[in-house]
């Protein structure tokens, strides 16, 4: 029996050349969430990556309370856009770490978030369908939530490429705005979702309103 008031985060976040442009935006929004995020109705845990053609864990299943924020040193865009390996290694991470916890230790709900501001160009272990593939096994056998979060990009298309519907994308401006607003929604549905889980509504999921993504995008 899984715990329904505890909830495990995973974020890959894009740090590729390109997001210089929104760098400082990125920390602060990043640890806004983190910051709001450590008030949420019951218990979480958060898995950061970050990648470029690199890939960077900068925490692994931590406590909400001990992820360190980011900082301008611990987040320096750099480098070319593997999504794919990103996203394909951070969920098979998860999994594994996932199955070897005590099942009553497990959560109840299971979010996965990918933020990026290009489009794949440099991955070597995954393919898009590999990923696909991971995605729907994830969510179809376990639940697991997905959220797609795009600038540059047509979000929801390139999210349905790899399983993900159009209620968990979102696209956002590629300023400070639209990444400030980017993560107040995200913030908004984590909330939601939480809260609703730990009542035992297992039905409850990510769905992006049209305000959140008025807002978001029209800071572009």
């Amino acid at each position: 029996m899984t715990r329904p008031d505890s909830t495990d985060i995973t974020l890959v976040l894009d740090r590729s050349g390109s997001m210089g442009v929104i760098k400082e935006a990125t920390i602060e929004a990043f640890n806004g969430f983190l910051a709001s995020q450590r008030t949420g109705v019951g218990f979480a845990r958060m898995t950061l990556i970050q990648f470029d053609d690199q890939y960077e864990p900068l925490c692994r299943g931590l406590p909400l309370d001990s992820v360190a924020p980011l900082t301008a040193s611990t987040y320096q865009p750099r480098g070319s856009t593997a999504l794919l390996d990103a996203m394909g290694r951070a969920i098979t991470e998860t999994g594994d770490r996932l199955r070897d916890m005590p099942e009553h230790e497990r959560p109840g709900t299971v979010l996965f978030v990918t933020l990026t501001d290009g489009q794949e160009n440099s991955s070597r272990q995954f393919t898009l369908h590999q990923v696909n593939d991971l995605i729907s096994r994830q969510r179809d056998a376990y639940r697991w939530e997905f959220v797609f979060l795009a600038a540059n990009q047509d979000a929801i298309a390139a999210a349905s490429q790899m399983g993900i519907s159009a209620s968990h994308a979102m696209t956002f401006g590629h300023t400070a705005g639209g990444t400030a607003a980017c993560f107040d929604a995200l913030d908004n549905q984590v909330h939601r979702l939480r809260k609703a889980r730990s009542t035992g509504d297992t039905a409850a999921k990510v769905a992006f309103t049209q305000s959140e993504r008025d807002v978001a995008d029209s800071n572009g």
